[in-house]
């Protein structure tokens, strides 16, 4: 048996390097359209006129710089200094931080764009187009305004969590579950033992349920306590760790006649308060709610000012969340959409693109001329060096 000589090589790899141009137009085709179905909205406008509204966010962590505690090995900043967190639309995240390290934070209530404010203004630092805020170029007060009614969390540097542990999507085995209340995430390992799925709707943390006492007071039959002993649910009952059947409002008898449905009225006295000492003697607690568990909070007068007080409201009205609009589907190609975007330009805009394009097109003949004299065929890897020499030749 002859040896192989290590010089040459593997004849699987080297077909594997090759790329023809009917491939490379199907795998550009390919890449469009699942970046159509992963950015399926609009990103031209942002929410920051709506005010503080129920939408969802990201951070940018090249934009800011978190403290050393949240530091991250392989990102980079373009903030010099530690910063305070922010946080923007989805707009924002790709019109104006394009190529940036982006964190989605899914949905977040109440809160209004940073892009271009205080939080996140233009930076001058290298690696910065000194520009931050590309759909509200014209507000010129826009880096003197701080939303002050935003809130922040680990979140926002990436963090998720009781263990409050960076996530990485890539190393993730188990599920996250996102809390109703906070709207921060964890994992299941983190919460212990979890009702199967499809048995509850919501999730509430403990750490909730220990801030808010409108929540330990719940009296309700759709949800189910899950006892929390050594920092994990141990068992969960629906309803019986902290419910007393007894103290249940009688059932009406509707009879046969169908009624319109009433609206729900506040009542002086509160119907499903418990017994406040023996609730708080069993925290802490996790709570999974049942879909429709909105529907039986109680809404007496009591309950109302301290859902009112503690800014829970959500816990008695529906939500609106503000979502990107929709994009039709694309119906052509990039190229197509680079000719019609060039004819919006002005004309200086337009002959220096045309320009850069001409000087392209020029290098790459030149670079595959003696290619085409020879017959070699053209790997990945020759186009990955002539755009590395491009690059060099640019700067």
């Amino acid at each position: 048996m002859t040896a192989a000589n290590k010089n040459e090589p593997d004849a699987d790899s080297s077909a594997d390097a090759i790329v023809t141009a009917c491939g490379y137009l199907t795998a550009q085709a390919d890449l469009e359209r699942e970046a159509a179905e992963v950015l399926s909205g609009k990103f031209d406008e942002c929410t920051f006129d709506q005010g503080y509204v129920h939408q969802p966010l990201y951070a940018c962590l090249t934009c800011t710089r978190p403290p050393e505690n949240y530091r991250q090995d392989g990102i980079l900043n373009n903030v010099e200094r530690p910063s305070e967190p922010a946080g923007m639309c989805y707009s924002c995240s790709i019109e104006c931080h394009t190529g940036h390290h982006i964190v989605e934070l899914f949905t977040k209530r109440h809160f209004r764009c940073d892009c271009g404010t205080q939080r996140l203004p233009p930076q001058t630092s290298e690696g910065s187009n000194g520009q931050c805020c590309q759909l509200k170029k014209l507000r010129t007060e826009l880096q003197n305004i701080k939303n002050s009614d935003n809130t922040y969390s680990h979140n926002f540097w990436g963090f998720y969590c009781r263990c409050d542990k960076f996530y990485d999507a890539s190393t993730e085995s188990g599920e996250m579950i996102q809390c109703f209340v906070c709207n921060d995430w964890f994992h299941d390992a983190c919460i212990g033992k979890v009702p199967d799925e499809e048995s509850y709707s919501d999730y509430i943390c403990r750490e909730c349920v220990g801030k808010h006492a409108i929540l330990r007071y719940m009296n309700t039959n759709n949800m189910i306590c899950g006892t929390v002993v050594d920092g994990r649910v141990t068992h969960v009952v629906a309803n019986g760790a902290i419910h007393d059947a007894s103290t249940d409002p009688a059932p009406v008898d509707e009879g046969d006649t169908e009624e319109p449905a009433k609206k729900k009225t506040r009542s002086t006295g509160c119907r499903q308060r418990q017994d406040l000492d023996v609730v708080d003697a069993m925290q802490p607690f996790d709570l999974f709610m049942v879909d429709g568990w909105k529907e039986h909070v109680c809404t007496c007068i009591d309950c109302m000012r301290e859902i009112e007080r503690s800014s829970l409201e959500f816990l008695v009205k529906e939500e609106d969340v503000v979502e990107p609009e929709e994009d039709e589907p694309r119906s052509e190609s990039l190229y197509e959409s680079a000719l019609r975007q060039l004819q919006t330009m002005d004309r200086a805009q337009a002959v220096d693109a045309a320009a850069a394009y001409h000087t392209l097109s020029s290098r790459l003949k030149d670079y595959l001329r003696p290619f085409a004299a020879s017959g070699k065929v053209v790997t990945n890897q020759d186009i990955h060096t002539f755009f590395e020499q491009n690059d060099k030749n640019n700067l």
